[in-house]
């Protein structure tokens, strides 16, 4: 579900309206129905008020949960620039015959 989805079904449960939703956040009624018509994010400072309005977590409006990837550490970040870096040299080695791969792994090894 998305974001407005969200606004929704906790305005159905609170029982309010667009209408009663808009003046308590202070905003245009206009304005919910374009974002549900939409199904867009709002601006941040919209969701802020939005979720105090209603008196709900804005993670819950933003529908996060455990399946969200995490993000990158700087081990991982620093590991993709690197494999970007060489990837066109492992190419290169991926299309040796077998006993040329063996060569530059056993040099690799002996420069570490």
């Amino acid at each position: 579900m998305g974001f407005w989805q969200n606004v929704e079904d906790e305005c159905e449960y609170l029982g309010i309206s667009r209408k009663e939703l808009a003046k308590k956040a202070n905003f245009s009624v206009h304005t919910i129905s374009n974002g549900i018509r939409r199904d867009g994010m709002p601006a941040a400072d919209l969701a802020l008020r939005i979720s105090k309005a209603l008196n709900v977590p804005l993670e819950n409006l933003l529908d996060w949960n455990e399946n969200i990837e995490p993000m990158e550490s700087p081990e991982q970040i620093q590991n993709q620039k690197l494999l970007l870096k060489y990837l066109p040299i492992l190419k290169k080695i991926n299309e040796m015959d077998i006993d040329s791969k063996k060569a530059v792994v056993t040099i690799i090894e002996k420069l570490g």
